[in-house]
């Protein structure tokens, strides 16, 4: 596998970060999982270390140089913020559903 220099994996991060509904981020037993349409990432854990793994045309790009340990902490944050922010959003529309329904004559 080719490196991918901590300098791009840290500007990847940095992008994934900012804007993270951009990605389809995931939380799995390996770690965390995204895509957009032009790339996808993985951060797995493999024994002690964490590798930043980035796939783009069929070649997979690894980086073990960085603490990504932080990196995955801030991605399960943020990608439990967008769980609960989705969550909140249904929860309002079935609220509102309720409310027109109830509000109907009979």
């Amino acid at each position: 596998m080719p490196d991918f220099k901590i300098q791009e994996a840290k500007l990847l991060f940095k992008k994934i970060h900012s804007d993270p509904k951009s990605y389809d981020l995931k939380i799995n037993e390996e770690g965390i999982t995204g895509n957009d349409e032009k790339i996808s990432f993985r951060l797995k854990r493999e024994g002690d270390r964490i590798i930043f793994e980035v796939i783009i045309d069929n070649l997979t790009f690894t980086n073990t140089t960085g603490d990504w340990n932080n990196a995955v902490i801030m991605l399960k944050s943020t990608i439990r913020k967008i769980e609960k922010e989705n969550e909140n959003l249904k929860i309002e529309i079935a609220r509102e559903k309720l409310r027109k329904y109830l509000s109907e004559e009979n």
